[in-house]
């Protein structure tokens, strides 16, 4: 994806239609500019992220398991969408980005999502009381997508690839085993919502 690559200021509606295959006044027929473009592109992809963390939020499996799931889930979509992850980047990090609308609208509502799913957790004893779910939530997304981030960095240092299955699986193991000694209780309880 151009804006992956290049960045919002570094591609062209001209660029964009090249690359898939038609005249740009077709692409102008959908999208009358390149903003709206480039924000159309960010709000699928918080729609993806919507989709998958109310399935899990909203699940029928213990929290624990839900929360296994969803670090699992969180790494593969990632390293299926890796324009996802260059794009979100350079937005957290440009204060004047131009899907900065889209981030202030999209993401308070997914991590709210959740840090209710936490504190249910917590509430029905399935997760430790005394972790913040804000501060969690804030350094689980740092450690998920810190680790792409850093991919190409490491693949020209260290000739470490990253991104091979193999690896991916490898990081979802960790993350989850730290997730687990972090997060969960050794003993939780039957939740009050299924003793009900």
């Amino acid at each position: 994806m151009l804006f992956a690559e290049r960045g919002y200021r570094g591609t062209s509606l001209r660029d964009i239609a090249k690359r898939i295959g038609i005249k740009a006044p077709s692409l102008l027929h959908h999208f009358p500019s390149k903003q709206l473009l480039y924000l159309a592109v960010l709000d699928k992809m918080f729609e993806s992220l919507e989709d998958a963390a109310n399935a899990i939020a909203w699940g029928r499996e213990r929290r624990q398991e839900r929360m296994r799931q969803a670090v699992g889930n969180a790494i593969d979509f990632i390293a299926m969408h890796p324009d996802f992850v260059r794009i979100m980047w350079k937005e957290m990090a440009d204060e004047s980005g131009i899907g900065r609308q889209v981030l202030k609208r999209r993401l308070p509502p997914l991590f709210s999502t959740a840090v209710n799913f936490i504190f249910r957790g917590q509430r029905d004893g399935e997760f430790r009381p005394e972790v913040d779910p804000l501060h969690f939530m804030w350094s689980l997304n740092s450690i998920t997508i810190g680790y792409f981030t850093t991919a190409a960095m490491l693949r020209r240092l260290w000739g470490m690839n990253l991104l091979e299955p193999a690896m991916i699986e490898r990081r979802k193991r960790e993350v989850i085993d730290m997730v687990e000694r972090t997060l969960f209780t050794t003993n939780p309880q039957t939740p009050q919502s299924q003793q009900e």
